[in-house]
């Protein structure tokens, strides 16, 4: 069986501040820690994760992956960022913060900058938020498999029966 993962970008909370703001605490977290369920997944695919202290504000780097998918690379800058995020809290509204990771994802910086400074990807980051509104969706992460929305904290033995299942 195989399948193809399309990555939107989903504008979490289009009303933070540009600076970001202090993370709030989710059920079964720590100041420190995130709940025993999501490090427990983390941990059983090898992924080191901690609780980040601060929420950014991600438009730039919804920016960037619409840029980057249309390079195809995508999933190369998703888990970058992903991980920048999960082990360091990177600020993805830092524009020198940003650059390193397209950087790292392979990304042309000298040709995606001057877009990103230029807010080239605004709208369709906004219209893609919009349009995820209109399918349900109201937070991340978030999966629509053959028209079904599985929302929130999906544990991985949820996703593999909605894929199975919609390849039948």
């Amino acid at each position: 069986m195989s399948f193809e993962v399309e990555r939107k970008p989903f504008l979490l909370r289009p009303e933070r501040p540009p600076e970001g703001e202090p993370r709030r605490m989710f059920d079964g977290e720590t100041e420190t820690e995130v709940s025993p369920a999501m490090k427990e997944r983390a941990d059983g695919v090898g992924l080191e994760i901690r609780r980040p202290q601060w929420s950014p504000n991600t438009i730039r780097a919804h920016e960037v992956t619409l840029y980057a998918k249309e390079r195809g690379m995508d999933d190369r800058f998703h888990h970058v960022t992903t991980r920048a995020y999960w082990t360091e809290g990177a600020d993805f509204n830092d524009l020198a913060v940003l650059q390193g990771l397209a950087e790292e994802a392979g990304l042309d910086w000298s040709d995606l900058g001057p877009r990103i400074e230029a807010d080239e990807y605004r709208d369709a980051v906004m219209r893609e938020y919009e349009a995820a509104k209109e399918q349900g969706v109201g937070g991340t992460p978030a999966y629509l498999i053959d028209g079904e929305l599985h929302a929130g904290d999906v544990g991985i033995d949820e996703l593999r029966e909605a894929i199975k299942s919609a390849s039948q």
